[in-house]
């Protein structure tokens, strides 16, 4: 396992929209797992999970996949309905 550097500012360079790839990566972070180790223990190439951060939309299986590696579950919640008051 890759030894965690508390020095690289992962969290700023993530500048992908989706809020579950940047609650991954902050996630990730907080439980000091590196990238290449989540990808490996995911089962994909490093530089998917690289790509992720900045250009590249997960597919819900990989991203599940790595959710679930973190003590996570992606399951879908309905969304209130708005009242027009």
């Amino acid at each position: 396992m890759k030894e965690w550097s508390s020095r690289r500012p992962t969290i700023k360079q993530i500048t992908n929209g989706n809020p579950v790839v940047r609650f991954l990566f902050e996630e990730m972070e907080r439980q000091q797992i590196h990238e290449a180790c989540m990808s490996e223990r995911a089962g994909f190439h490093r530089d998917t999970l690289r790509k992720w951060r900045n250009t590249h939309q997960p597919r819900i299986t990989d991203i599940e996949a790595c959710l679930n590696l973190l003590g996570y579950e992606l399951k879908p919640v309905r969304v209130r309905e708005r009242r027009n008051d």
